[in-house]
């Protein structure tokens, strides 16, 4: 039995685009938070760990849900298409609340954002054990770990090259291409993978 690298990576483009969505996050909104709306660094703390909270609670919720799932997709794929079309019209809201100073706009789309990458993270986690024999699940769990670690390179090199050193720089063009990767991630998982019909093969072996 050999693990199938070509149909893993495909997989492992759903944790791709988490991992570059979060270290974008990560980077950008604190100098946001610091420069745009001038917040301490203890309020900036009290809204970075907002995505914490929400995990407690939705990540187990999005878990259940798509374990009891039956769609033609499959079980995990609607969670995915779903959660990263809402999370890439929310999160091209951002930088443009930064750049009009609206206070209100950025955080109902910063909460907005932080949902619906709530409503994907464990489904996407999930699809590799169900599409993945059991003692192959190692393997395949090294190589999606790696296409999230290049997830997030990516977000790095591109905050390297997009992001200037000024004052107040315009964050849209870097969340627009790191939403365009996400997209792109995606659309390749959703036509590659026929995940119904690999999770009944999967689960007859």
């Amino acid at each position: 039995m050999k693990l199938n690298y070509k149909r893993t990576f495909f997989v492992g483009l759903a944790f791709l685009s988490i991992c570059a969505f979060w270290q974008l996050y990560d980077s950008i909104i604190p100098l946001i938070l610091k420069n745009t709306f001038q917040i301490d660094h203890t309020w900036s703390g009290v809204i970075m760990a907002l995505d914490n909270v929400l995990a407690l609670f939705l990540l187990p919720l999005f878990g259940t849900l798509s374990d009891k799932t039956n769609t033609r997709l499959g079980r995990r794929t609607p969670y995915i298409l779903f959660g990263t079309i809402g999370a890439v019209i929310f999160m091209l809201l951002i930088p443009v609340a930064d750049h009009l100073v609206r206070p209100i706009l950025f955080f109902l789309a910063l909460m907005a954002t932080l949902l619906f990458m709530s409503t994907y993270r464990s489904p996407a986690v999930a699809l590799m054990p169900d599409l993945t024999p059991k003692p192959l699940r190692s393997k395949a769990n090294a190589v999606i770990n790696l296409m999230g670690a290049v997830g997030s390179v990516i977000s790095l090199a591109l905050i390297a090259v997009l992001v200037p050193k000024s004052e107040k720089p315009d964050y849209f063009p870097i969340y627009a291409i790191v939403a365009g990767l996400m997209l792109l991630s995606v659309l390749v998982l959703v036509l590659t993978i026929r995940e119904k019909k690999l999770a009944g093969e999967v689960a007859a072996m």
